[in-house]
């Protein structure tokens, strides 16, 4: 893995200049602080307890996590939206500065190149610049 500069000015230059995401990630137990960037994605992994499916989703943290898309099979997709509108439009729309996933199976969540999981709790996301 490269190394990065650990020089706070040349981090705070970068926030200041927007090129940079800061976001917190929680477990309950442990706090972790990520550095992005603005183009970087970020993607959740798990498998529906009901329907036994895996699921994906992927999204972008421009200015907010946003960009939503969902993979996974028809009834899976049906499980989550009763058949009444097409997920993916509706997921699309969506900006959130906090996001949390839980599971008692497990999830697996990728925020650019770093991978978090977790099994019987939850992850929180916060998004804490820019604010």
């Amino acid at each position: 893995m490269a190394q990065l500069p650990r020089s706070w000015a040349f981090w705070l230059t970068l926030v200041l200049l927007g090129l940079v995401r800061v976001v917190v990630v929680e477990d309950g137990q442990k706090t972790w602080y990520l550095f992005l960037s603005a183009w970087e994605q970020g993607r959740v992994e798990f498998v529906n307890s009901v329907t036994g499916k895996p699921v994906l989703l992927e999204f972008h943290l421009p200015w907010a996590f946003q960009g939503f898309r969902a993979f996974t099979d028809p009834e899976t997709e049906a499980y989550y939206t009763a058949g009444e509108y097409p997920w993916n439009q509706a997921l699309a729309r969506e900006k959130r500065k906090t996001l949390d996933y839980c599971s008692e199976v497990g999830l697996a969540l990728k925020l650019g190149s770093t991978w978090f999981r977790v099994e019987k709790g939850c992850l929180r996301l916060r998004l804490l610049w820019p604010p």
